[in-house]
């Protein structure tokens, strides 16, 4: 593994995680206007999961790789 691998690894889970996102808020939006409570009992888990991708951390590997620290 090396930088363009931790690279490319950080910008697919970024883009999953902001596809997921305009999922959900299509989802949210559509679900509000028909079935407030059943469209987001389906948004919610996809903007949790959205926002999960979004922030996930480096890997301990890419870190070391690339001199960040590691705790």
């Amino acid at each position: 593994m090396d930088r363009t691998d931790c690279l490319r690894d950080k910008l697919s889970s970024r883009m999953v995680g902001f596809i997921l996102l305009g999922f959900s808020l299509i989802i949210a939006f559509a679900g509000f206007l028909i079935v407030p409570v059943l469209g987001l009992f389906f948004a919610l888990p996809l903007l949790a999961l959205a926002a999960v991708f979004i922030a996930a951390p480096e890997s301990k590997v890419c870190r070391l790789i690339t001199g960040k620290k590691v705790g």
